[in-house]
């Protein structure tokens, strides 16, 4: 009886180290936080810390490779380029700072979006054996001009430098000043992975959260 009394607390035991083992390194919580800092803030050191999160998970390497000064100023180039191009060349030529002015600020309201929690559900995936799924839902306050500045009217070929500059001059005070928040809830999954007897999550296209919330940002602007 003895003997039958240790061999079972023995494999309690065994079986408790597993079970204690098997736990979350972070909560989807904390997760999804290093996320939303990461790709919707562009925060390097929480992109760090995501990186470090995660590096037991791809075998001491990187997992995301964000070069943030450089993905600024190229989105800022293009987006500056595409503005531009529906004026003419002299239009264009003599408003460029200020159109990077005008992009700088739109996306800097957006970068300093509001995270708030609402709820963290872990469900089964329905694709793939014994793997769980943490689905976080979340809104997003931002700050946006309640109406903008009047764009100048008329054929968008002759407006003049003047014009165009005024406008977007207005225009960069008008983000600074917002006057109206807006809130969007939206939802992202977060997959469970087990590496080493521990918990992590994770998400392969974290890109839809920016997607999602730039749809809503964008549709934003100049609402009553």
């Amino acid at each position: 009886m003895k003997l039958f009394k240790f061999i079972v607390l023995a494999l309690l035991g065994i079986m408790g180290q597993r079970l204690s083992a098997q736990t979350e390194v972070k909560s989807p919580k904390e997760v999804f936080e290093m996320y939303f800092g990461t790709f919707v803030n562009n925060d390097t050191a929480v992109l760090n810390r995501l990186n470090d999160y995660l590096r037991p998970t791809v075998e001491g390497e990187t997992a995301y490779q964000v070069d943030f000064s450089t993905m600024s100023r190229d989105m800022m180039k293009e987006s500056t380029e595409n503005f531009l191009s529906a004026f003419s060349k002299t239009t264009a030529d003599a408003c460029r700072k200020e159109a990077e002015d005008y992009f700088t600020a739109m996306m800097g309201n957006f970068k300093t979006g509001k995270l708030t929690i609402k709820e963290v559900k872990i469900v089964q995936n329905e694709h793939i054996e014994d793997q769980k799924i943490a689905e976080v839902t979340y809104s997003v306050s931002f700050k946006v001009p309640a109406k903008f500045s009047d764009i100048p009217t008329g054929d968008i070929k002759n407006v003049k430098p003047e014009e165009l500059k005024k406008y977007l001059v207005q225009s960069v005070q008008d983000f600074k000043n917002a006057d109206k928040t807006v809130v969007t809830e939206q939802k992202f999954s977060l997959y469970q992975l087990n590496e080493g007897g521990k918990i992590y999550y994770w998400n392969g296209s974290p890109d839809e959260i920016v997607s999602g919330l730039t749809d809503f940002y964008f549709e934003s602007f100049g609402s009553k």
